[in-house]
């Protein structure tokens, strides 16, 4: 059997102290005069029966035995406050050897039969004594405190003078000292290859922990580490090394030594040297409180003047103590990242699923429930979602930056708590400050149960979910794409098509690529783009990695941020870059990082972590260049002179107009074009309408009439407009006059754009490339012309214009079906468009100078500009007026020639001139002369 020595420093003696009392008892009077008291030691006693803090030696006595005087001597231990009959009870409670009977505050008779030593059941009255001292007026009742002596005779006459210890009813055999094995142990602490078992015994339980190691270790450094990890252990230090040992229980409850008593320790069995005590693999160390221990055996000690060392086994079964049972995880409120909702009331939801628990933030005004608060919060982040099911909520999904879904465990439920209480579920009413979680119950740590007995009775299990919650951040923006259809200046012929676009920090641009085969090579792309488009240009390493991609258009220049790197995507995902192969449909993206938001990372071995970006730039169209021919840009750049359908200075729109349909594609001759109405071209045009046109098809045209009719003005008379999307995507058409609507006149029209390369369908054009041909702008914006430029014309009456006809440009270059311009070059422009609206679409014609019209000619000149055109002189008539300064400006407004005229013929040389337009301005006088 195992035995532990421990040293009592202070050895504790109960005596009384002699007494000489007068008093009554059981109804007669007695004079007790005791000679003599009975000292009995706590640390005698055989038999402690009861538990707790407080602890009594009790002596009970008899005068009537017939082997002559005699008394036993009992410990009792218990809690809170007891009585002398308390005491008695404890002791018949539990040993049977023992009755006794009582009547009010008197004690009949107290009996004692181990069937060997028989003591009689005396009637006589019976005396209490506490502490020597008689209990003359409480009798049963006197309260007896931790540490008494309670003497109880069956005479009061009899004088107690020794006693003996009532022996344990359990049996002679000395208790083993409990242990417990290594494998029994729940909650190890520390790593390595040597393991210790750490059991303390307190009062009320003893428990036991493990603990491995490496190296050299004492128990004090043991004690240390296991209080680090289990908040529910710790130590108390004193002056001659632990003066307590702490555990919290479950239930709030601490463990701790009885106030009276001391710690001593054993390893192996043996008395060791405490906190100071080497640690071996496969010890077994034992703390215990000296009150929880059973006496057996005892020697004298010499040291510190001798004293008496008793010898203790602690035979308390060891519990292994559990891991620490997990706190309910929550989350502040100033954790939460992203908030739904408005109001002065606010909500943290938390969702516990079982591989994460994330949190929202919910504003709100009013009353409002559970479930209206994840409806709201489904309804803004769109990857939140609820199931609904039978009975409630069937499952709640979320969907993670890495496209899996977070959901249920297929044989879970959910279960909901409100401020940590089990609540109503989606119908739970919320408060300011709440705290609602709803958790997979497969995530939950098991802590209790309670019986419910509704629907027939149930065990209800309790959890607490650990599981760290994490504030959910604001959805994630997108990465910006643009479509295929909204670029306007495609590089490139074929079939295929890829969208092209680059991230700078602070612009992102794209262009169109198009393409014959099944793929084409980024570098083919980048190559064929740079080779067309001088704005852009790129250089690479060595290796033939990307150095750097530039746009430069005037005076910006967009480029790398220093210090950054290019990176580049296929469709969303991470390609290789310059190797990178594309198919048709593809959208491809080089960005520079610093305009990109960093939305995960990831761990590549050998290399560290990469950072994982969005871009959420809007993405623009790239123009197409706008400085390449001689004549005006775009809508928007310097000296266009695009007639907007909202101007002022449009004075009334056609009125009538009879369309003759084109073939949808002219080769092939298989169907006519059809979208829209002829009356869809009468009238003003709505510039933010571009789908009520009318659709001429290959050569087909459309003529249209006025109230009054056209006049030559000073400037542009009329305007015509088609509804393009962009400034690149230009279908043309042809423009022709009538004064009988027998006799037409087409304005000579110019197209400098290349015909080796079929225009596609969706091909860009280069405006500068484009003088005199309708469809010119964008939607909403007119293409002008000027009756001056056919005043030498025949047939027609320049200030009476009834008619005019617009007749689609083919645009096929393939000789057999081209259109010409008025030097007989072929006109490019997208074909084939099959389809409905095929050709010229025709928005409206207006008019900006009309006969009748009231004209404030006080400070205008009257002049003639002939010949007009002109291939070299022109002359200019002056009548009315002398000495005035003029000036020739070219169509981009810069003035090339100044002169001054008089009255009658002037001449300009203009033969070192480039062939256009240009403007001569005298004063309010304007007239346009166009150089051959």
């Amino acid at each position: 059997m195992l035995k532990k020595l421990l040293i009592l420093s202070l050895s504790l003696m109960m005596t009384t102290i002699v007494s000489a009392q007068e008093g009554n008892n059981a109804g007669h009077t007695k004079k007790n005069v005791r000679a003599k008291s009975v000292v009995f030691q706590a640390s005698d006693v055989q038999f402690w029966v009861g538990s707790g803090s407080n602890s009594a030696v009790v002596v009970v006595g008899w005068d009537d035995n017939p082997n002559g005087n005699f008394a036993l001597a009992w410990g009792v231990r218990w809690n809170g406050s007891t009585t002398a009959l308390g005491l008695i009870d404890s002791i018949a409670t539990h040993d049977s050897r023992l009755s006794y009977s009582y009547s009010s505050s008197l004690m009949q008779y107290v009996s004692y039969n181990d069937g060997s030593l028989v003591s009689g059941s005396s009637t006589n009255g019976w005396c209490y004594y506490l502490n020597g001292s008689w209990a003359l007026n409480a009798y049963g009742n006197q309260p007896v405190s931790n540490g008494d002596l309670m003497e109880i005779s069956s005479s009061c006459m009899f004088a107690l003078t020794s006693a003996t210890a009532a022996s344990n009813p359990n049996g002679s055999d000395i208790p083993e000292e409990a242990t417990i094995a290594a494998s029994d142990i729940l909650y190890w602490v520390g790593e390595g290859q040597n393991q210790v078992v750490l059991a303390v015994n307190w009062p009320d339980t003893a428990l036991a922990w493990g603990y491995r190691f490496n190296g050299n270790k004492t128990v004090g450094e043991m004690m240390n580490d296991i209080a680090a990890n289990d908040p529910r252990f710790s130590i108390v230090s004193g002056a001659y090394g632990i003066d307590d040992i702490l555990f919290v229980c479950n239930n709030g409850d601490t463990l701790r030594r009885m106030a009276t008593s001391w710690w001593g320790s054993t390893n192996n069995g043996t008395m060791d040297a405490g906190m100071a005590q080497p640690l071996s693999n496969n010890d077994f160390e034992k703390w215990a409180d000296g009150s929880t221990g059973v006496k057996i055996d005892s020697n004298w000690v010499s040291d510190y003047g001798g004293y008496w060392n008793y010898i203790y086994v602690y035979p308390m079964t060891i519990h292994p103590v559990s891991v620490p049972l997990p706190n309910e995880a929550t989350i502040a409120a100033s954790d939460i990242l992203y908030w739904v909702g408005e109001g002065q009331n606010q909500v943290v939801l938390a969702v516990n699923w079982p591989d994460t628990a994330l949190a929202w933030g919910y504003r709100f005004n009013g009353n409002k429930t559970v479930g209206e608060m994840m409806n709201d919060i489904a309804a803004n982040d769109p990857r939140f979602s609820i199931v609904s099911g039978a009975y409630g909520i069937d499952d709640i999904l979320f969907v993670c930056n890495n496209g899996d879904t977070l959901r249920r465990m297929a044989t879970s439920w959910w279960g909901s708590t409100n401020n940590g209480t089990m609540d109503a579920g989606m119908a739970q009413p919320l408060s300011n400050n709440d705290f609602e979680k709803w958790a997979d119950g497969s995530t939950g740590v098991k802590i209790d149960s309670n019986w419910v007995s509704d629907y027939g009775g149930y065990w209800n299990y309790i959890y607490v979910y650990p599981m760290t919650i994490h504030p959910v951040s604001a959805p994630l923006p997108n990465e910006t794409t643009i479509a295929a259809s909204d670029i306007l200046y495609w590089v490139g012929e074929g079939p295929n098509e890829v969208v092209f676009a680059v991230n700078w920090a602070n612009r992102a641009l794209a262009w169109g690529y198009r393409f014959n085969g099944e793929s084409v090579a980024m570098q083919t792309i980048m190559s064929d783009i740079q080779s067309v488009d001088s704005r852009f240009s790129y250089n690479t390493s060595d290796g033939g990695y990307l150095n750097d991609i530039y746009f430069i258009n005037n005076n910006d220049t967009l480029s790398i941020t220093p210090g950054n790197y290019w990176e580049n995507k296929v469709n969303g995902a991470s390609s290789a870059g310059m190797s990178a192969i594309l198919q048709n449909g593809d959208f491809t993206k080089w960005a520079d990082p610093a305009a990109g938001i960093i939305v995960d990372s990831i761990f590549y071995d050998g290399w560290g972590w990469s950072m994982i970006y969005n871009y959420t730039m809007p993405i623009m169209p790239v123009s197409v260049p706008v400085t390449i021919g001689p004549f005006c840009g775009p809508v928007g750049s310097e000296g266009c002179n695009a007639i907007p359908a909202n101007s002022e200075a449009i004075k009334a729109w056609a009125t009538g107009c009879v369309v003759e349909r084109g073939y949808q594609v002219i080769s092939t001759a298989a169907a006519y074009a059809s979208y829209g109405q002829d009356s869809y071209a009468v009238g003003a045009v709505d510039m933010s309408d571009n789908l009520s046109v009318v659709s001429l098809g290959d050569g087909g045209s459309a003529t249209l009439t006025f109230d009054k009719p056209i006049e030559n003005g000073y400037g542009y008379d009329f305007a015509v407009f088609e509804n393009s999307f962009g400034d690149a995507f230009l279908e043309l058409a042809f423009v022709e006059v009538s004064t009988d609507g027998v006799r037409y006149v087409r304005f000579p029209s110019t197209s400098l754009t290349q015909t080796e390369i079929q225009t596609g369908g969706n091909g860009s054009t280069d405006p500068t490339m484009i003088n005199n041909l309708a469809g010119k702008f964008r939607m909403g914006y007119g293409t002008p012309f000027d009756l001056e430029e056919l005043r030498d014309s025949t047939g027609i009456d320049i200030n009476n214009i009834n008619f005019v006809r617009i007749v689609d440009v083919v645009g096929s270059i393939d000789p057999q079906y081209a259109t010409h311009d008025s030097e007989g070059r072929i006109v490019n422009d997208p074909w084939p468009t099959p389809g409905s609206g095929s050709g010229f679409d025709l928005d409206g014609v207006a008019v900006l100078h009309q006969q009748n019209e009231a004209l404030e000619m006080a400070d205008c000149v009257i002049m003639n500009i002939y010949p007009n055109p002109a291939n070299d002189n022109v002359n200019i008539l002056i009548n009315g007026k002398d000495d005035l300064d003029a000036a020739l400006f070219d169509i981009n407004g810069r003035t090339v020639i100044t002169i001054n005229l008089h009255q009658g013929v002037n001449k300009i040389d203009m033969s070192t001139l480039s062939r256009g337009i240009y403007i001569l301005r005298t004063g309010a006088t304007v007239q346009k002369i166009v150089k051959k």
